[in-house]
């Protein structure tokens, strides 16, 4: 079973797949895909991946498609080394483009930016009492 959770984060969404991206187990995968607004980016973060096929590597081949025709921009992250060897063994490692860690955090960064709320871990919440360490608050940046 592959399991699908989506991240949006400003205009960069977050794909993490978990399991078997495998024939009978990837058909969530391209829906997820569907629903990234045009100029997105779109990240793959496949380190959870536990199999893989050429079925898996056709329902790639198949989001990077769909993907480039709706005009969202689509990267692979933390391939794991199964993956790298079935894409580099089908000629087609460069036809997909690989986020590396520091790409990923720039591309993070500017979502932050682009947030409209900061995170404060610690400070008083207007009724005078302090907040607890494990308590969040949301505020708004100015």
């Amino acid at each position: 079973m592959l399991k699908v959770a989506v991240h949006n984060l400003g205009d960069i969404t977050v794909i993490r797949c978990t399991g078997r991206l495998a024939f009978g187990y990837a058909d969530k995968l391209p829906s997820a895909i569907l629903k990234c607004p045009s100029g997105q980016i779109a990240v793959l973060d496949l380190a959870e991946v536990t199999e893989i096929d050429a079925a898996g590597i056709g329902v790639l081949v198949s989001v990077r498609n769909r993907a480039k025709a709706s005009g969202v921009g689509l990267k692979l992250m933390n391939l794991t080394p199964r993956v790298e060897n079935l894409l580099e063994r089908m000629c087609l490692r460069s036809s997909f483009e690989i986020c590396s860690v520091r790409e990923m955090l720039g591309l993070l960064c500017r979502a932050l930016e682009q947030s409209q709320f900061v995170n404060v871990n610690l400070g008083v919440d207007g009724s005078d009492r302090a907040l607890d360490d494990g308590e969040r608050v949301l505020a708004q940046s100015a």
